[in-house]
């Protein structure tokens, strides 16, 4: 589960669990467009040591077909769900992969949450439990796509796509997190991804190259890694041909076949079944490595009998129990039962940086702020550098009183994050508010630069510029707003107010009057179409404006005492 992108909304994000999986049962995997690497970096094959027994594996596979908006998922994906299923349940045979089903980490569908996933590759798992003469295999497989920024963002189950970059993970970050937690060298890497064009829908983009997948020398990897990907990187991943035929070919042999000998079976038949379907839909499967001495056996046995769990591993692992239950309870109303819980994930597992920011988030909802900036102090303490912990923290900070602090959180969120759009609106309502007009300014461009069609944030930007005086940029934005969403209320009102301020009172009439239509019980709408068309001359229709505003306004709204009055003084005209 992610934590909040914003405090408010933490019941809606509260419903995405990470799961621990005794065998393969939920997963559901979408593929993404594969990958090339045209070479690997920082691999020195005097440091892979040759032959070294494999004392223990681990694996963490994640897999998502289904997502909180639906048009990330692929039309013609395939089950991806069963092939993660497939491959957890090949790892776990006796007789195939030969891992122990407790070294197995299986995230699926909503437990495939963006936190979820970084949990498990980061310290909380993968980089507690390996050591330095250890096997991790990484299977993922969910939707995908490419940024004009150069990176692939893997779609996370809670991928929202008004924040792809604050909310799906790149293979940039994938890839530095794996190098940093796991503290192995051999590394095995599994992708297969299928090409989600929905991203083009909101995210930054004049137009996309025509490269569905990672460039690798963009990627610093550590030593080690062999990477296998279910298409090069001029191909889309349209099924889950790839990583069905790799399970197959990987329990042949009693399941001692060398992945080598493996993926050549399985790039054969996956070429094969893809162009026979339709030979625009090929898909040629990509492996990479920098291996040394004999080729790698995935279902070797271990060297060293399966040991207990390292402690902080086990911490973590029965914290999550109640972590889960507090997560359920949030998402059913229930926030006193849901804190005791918390307070006992933490009790077991004080570091548990997931759990003592949500445990802050939860008790935001009790108004108790003070206890709640504690938490997220704690939990920046044990991941200094999650950009929402800092983000979150900022709010809270700022719901004390305490607005330099929250400035700074806000700035260090914007340091680890500078592409995530709920911090730019933050930052640049923070600037505005300061009267730093320039620095809003520029947030905001930052925004629009990465997601061009969003109307809402060429609003903003509007406004801003109106603000700084540059009323022929403010009206070009305002317009361009209402291009994007002509059915947006806001952003025609937007545009009648920078009208106004230019002079120019009868197109400003008109817009206001669309906006009216749109929401016609929008009270503000009203009263500021009753001055334009005061100003126009249009004194009837002003009236008529006043009387509606009259009817639909709150008893608290601050434009109604002038209204009373003002309406007053047009009919003695």
């Amino acid at each position: 589960m992610r934590r909040f992108k914003w405090l408010f909304l933490l019941i809606a994000t509260l419903t995405c669990l990470p799961v621990w999986s005794q065998a393969a049962n939920d997963v559901s995997p979408s593929s993404i467009p594969g990958i090339e690497f045209t070479k690997i970096q920082d691999l020195n094959p005097n440091t892979i040591g040759k032959n070294r027994p494999i004392k223990q594996k681990w694996a963490v596979v994640i897999g998502a077909s289904k997502f909180k908006e639906a048009r990330l998922t692929p039309a013609d994906a395939g089950d991806m769900g069963q092939s993660a299923r497939d491959f957890c349940e090949y790892l776990i045979d006796s007789r195939g992969g030969r891992f122990d089903r407790n070294h197995v980490k299986l995230l699926v569908d909503g437990a495939a949450t963006r936190q979820g996933i970084m949990t498990a590759l980061g310290q909380s798992f993968l980089g507690n439990a390996v050591g330095p003469d250890d096997l991790v295999v990484v299977f993922i497989a969910t939707s995908g796509f490419p940024t004009t920024d150069g990176n692939t963002y893997l779609c996370a189950y809670d991928c929202a796509l008004d924040n792809i970059y604050g909310t799906c993970i790149s293979m940039q970050t994938l890839m530095s997190t794996l190098k940093q937690n796991v503290h192995s060298d051999r590394i095995v890497l599994i992708l297969q991804a299928a090409y989600s064009g929905a991203a083009n829908l909101e995210s930054g983009a004049k137009s996309l190259i025509q490269s569905y997948n990672l460039d690798l020398g963009k990627v610093v990897l550590g030593n080690g890694f062999i990477i296998l990907s279910s298409s090069q990187p001029n191909e889309i991943t349209w099924s889950s041909a790839f990583s069905k035929n790799l399970t197959n070919a990987l329990r042949q042999e009693d399941g001692l076949i060398s992945l080598n000998k493996a993926f050549a079976i399985a790039k054969q038949k996956t070429e094969s079944d893809t162009a026979s379907i339709d030979w625009r839909k090929k898909q040629v499967p990509v492996m990479k490595s920098a291996w040394t001495g004999t080729d790698l056996v995935l279902g070797v046995p271990p060297a060293q009998q399966v040991a207990n769990l390292p402690s902080s591993v086990s911490s973590f692992l029965s914290a999550e129990g109640a972590y889960l239950k507090a997560s359920n309870l949030i998402a059913d109303g229930k926030t006193d039962e849901a804190l005791e819980q918390y307070r006992l994930a933490i009790a077991v597992d004080p570091k548990y940086a997931d759990a003592l920011a949500d445990f802050g988030a939860a008790l935001t909802l009790k108004d108790d702020w003070k206890t709640a900036a504690d938490m997220y102090r704690k939990a920046i303490a044990a991941r200094p550098n999650d950009e929402l912990f800092h983000f979150n923290y900022a709010r809270v900070l700022d719901k004390l009183g305490q607005k330099e602090s929250s400035l700074q959180e806000l700035n260090t969120a914007y340091r680890l994050n500078p592409k995530d759009i709920s911090i730019l609106k933050a930052l640049s309502a923070k600037s505005l508010a300061a009267g730093q007009t320039e620095a809003a300014l520029s947030y905001l461009e930052q925004a629009v630069d990465l997601y061009p069609a969003r109307s809402e944030l060429r609003e903003r930007l509007s406004y801003t510029l109106m603000k700084s005086g540059d009323l022929n940029q403010a009206a070009a934005q305002a317009k361009e707003a209402v291009r994007l969403d002509s059915n947006s209320a806001s952003a025609r009102t937007t545009l009648g107010s920078v009208l106004m301020v230019q002079g120019y009172v009868v197109p400003a009439v008109d817009a206001y009057k669309e906006a009216a239509k749109l929401t016609p019980k929008d009270a503000n709408v009203h009263w500021l179409l009753s001055r334009a068309m005061e100003k126009s001359g249009d004194r009837a229709g002003a009236i008529s404006e006043l009387n509606y505003f009259l009817q639909v306004c709150s008893p608290v709204d601050p434009h109604l005492p002038a209204a009373r009055e003002h309406l007053e003084e047009l009919k003695a005209r």
